[in-house]
């Protein structure tokens, strides 16, 4: 099994040596406050160097490439661009992205985003070939999976699909797992939530039914993002999810 703990960059020194005694590999999210820091990737790389290929998470936070305000598009290509350069200095063999709508856009307008930023994305796909990473659009405030499709067909050599179920089930209008699952992704994100807000708690303490869902894909990349003891969530993936997955429901 393929499964890999989400850290901040910065965190991520500090807990290696936890990987390493769990068994599990490594998703480092490239947070904006540490991405300027040399050393610190000098230092990383050098260390990640000795395990498995890590996966990252670019940088989003109030990235679009199709915002209206050209300063913002040029940013967000920059940061994505650059993003893949830190990755590459990691060892990455995969980079998570998001599409950047922003949340409550229409389905309509959500698909009409599809081939422009299919467009948009061409320098940041040719950079991700060069270096010879994968890039992983993953879903986060399209209202549905139709919103994906053009961009992850316009690229189907260089481009797969990340399902986060909790954003689906949070911040979509198709709430649950199928309709994604219809995308085939090959990298997926895992916490639990409430329902309402996204929560990133362990698996099996809020509504969404990973055990339901999940078991034919657990071959795939699994990356565990929760703001907790990730070890009940670990354990649970390490067995398989045969247990019942009622935690504090």
């Amino acid at each position: 099994m393929d499964l890999r703990l989400s850290l901040p960059v910065g965190e991520v020194a500090a807990q290696l040596e936890a990987l390493r005694a769990w068994g599990v590999g490594l998703e480092v999210y490239l947070d904006p406050e540490h991405l300027e820091d040399d050393a610190l990737f000098h230092a990383l790389g050098q260390a990640l160097a000795e395990g498995p290929p890590p996966s990252v998470h670019l940088p989003f936070w109030n990235l679009d490439l199709l915002s209206p305000d050209p300063e913002v598009r040029g940013l967000t290509l920059r940061r994505l661009l650059f993003g893949l350069e830190r990755a590459a200095e990691l060892g990455a063999d995969r980079a998570v992205f998001h599409s950047g709508i922003p949340h409550g856009r229409t389905p309509e307008e959500a698909e009409a985003r599809g081939e422009r930023l299919a467009e948009s994305l061409k320098p940041v796909v040719r950079r991700a070939r060069a270096l010879g990473i994968r890039l992983l659009l993953e879903n986060t405030h399209e209202p549905g999976p139709e919103a994906l499709r053009p961009i992850l067909e316009a690229y189907p050599e260089a481009l797969g699909f990340c399902f986060d179920a909790a954003h689906a089930r949070v911040f979509s209008h198709t709430p649950e797992p199928e309709p994604w699952l219809a995308l085939n992704p090959e990298h997926l994100h895992l916490n639990d939530t409430d329902g309402v807000y996204d929560r990133h708690w362990n698996l099996g303490r809020g509504v969404l039914d990973h055990a339901r869902w999940l078991p034919p894909f657990l071959g795939r990349p699994l990356v565990l993002e929760v703001r907790e003891d990730p070890r009940p969530s670990l354990d649970l993936l390490k067995q398989g999810l045969d247990l019942t997955l009622t935690q504090g429901r």
